[in-house]
């Protein structure tokens, strides 16, 4: 009964930091994961006609965001529910926490044995690759991290004093992060870069948009328009300085384009960024000045209601 009375009205307060080292728990796995995964296709990933097994840049980016807020607030919670444990706040053998740990172990063992079966699959079918077996085995290292720990904090019954597991899982925890964060950043581009990106890929949609409405415009009236002109074209111009592309005919079925680029797409993961059924060479542009020559007939009219 003393105990009961010690711990009564602290069940809600049981029930926000459980939840809440949950689901923080939960999204700084994910969060590295995602970081490490995306490493992996940087390094290792040789299946680069897929875009999903391809870097990229807001993946690893949006990892490392979340990670640089989720780790330390995972790591808060924990040490304050272990501190209200030691100081008998909170009772870690009460229900809320029994349940939402025995939650973590069923949803860590879940993964283990579902990473399991898929690299024994992939084995049996012989579709692996080396990128695919360390991705299976950085969900299979998190997800049995998980488990140990938190089977390891279920049994326990001393909070008095501070565990070496506790301590150690602690410490693995900082240096995973910090060398998977620092790993991120090192291979991710500055805001300046990644700006100037975004204005080149706007650049490229205007350019396939152009193209397609020359080709419509000439399927209907079998004629070149002179000019950009045409309110058709009005919202179709240059991200930064707000002017027309530049257009000039050539031939009765022939035109050129012209946009100046801020970079050149230097690397197949960038013109994974760039890809698009039309597959124009201005997808694969060099910075500065390009100008590309179209040809109204055969393979453009055909692509565009592809």
């Amino acid at each position: 009964m003393e105990n009961q009375d010690k711990y009564h009205g602290k069940g809600a307060l049981d029930a926000f930091l459980n939840l809440f080292s949950l689901i923080t728990l939960g999204w700084m796995s994910i969060s590295i994961g995602m970081i490490l995964f995306q490493i992996i296709d940087k390094f290792f990933s040789s299946e680069k006609v897929y875009i999903y097994n391809s870097f990229s840049q807001s993946g690893l980016k949006f990892g490392l965001a979340s990670s640089l807020i989720v780790v330390p607030i995972f790591l808060v919670i924990i040490a304050l529910l272990h501190k209200h444990y030691k100081n008998n706040v909170l009772n870690h053998q009460s229900g809320v926490y029994r349940w939402l740990t025995y939650l973590v172990l069923l949803v860590a063992a879940l993964n283990i044995i579902g990473r399991l079966i898929q690299l024994i699959y992939q084995f049996l079918d012989g579709n692996y690759t080396l990128a695919s077996v360390l991705k299976i085995l950085v969900v299979l290292l998190i997800a049995s991290g998980i488990f140990g720990y938190y089977w390891y904090d279920l049994k326990r019954t001393d909070y008095s004093s501070q565990s070496l597991v506790s301590k150690i899982f602690f410490i693995g925890i900082v240096v995973i992060s910090l060398v998977t964060i620092i790993g991120g950043f090192m291979l991710i581009d500055s805001p300046q870069t990644t700006r100037m990106k975004k204005q080149d890929q706007s650049r490229v949609d205007a350019l396939n948009n152009i193209r397609n409405i020359i080709i419509s415009e000439y399927m209907s009236t079998k004629v070149l328009p002179s000019d950009l002109s045409a309110p058709k074209f009005s919202n179709l111009v240059d991200p930064v300085t707000g002017q027309p592309y530049e257009y000039r005919v050539i031939g009765e079925t022939a035109y050129e384009l012209c946009a100046n680029f801020e970079l050149a797409v230097d690397d197949y993961n960038d013109k994974n960024r760039y890809m698009n059924v039309g597959g124009e060479n201005w997808d694969f542009h060099q910075g500065g000045r390009q100008c590309y020559e179209q040809e109204v007939s055969g393979y453009d009219s055909k692509m565009l209601n592809y």
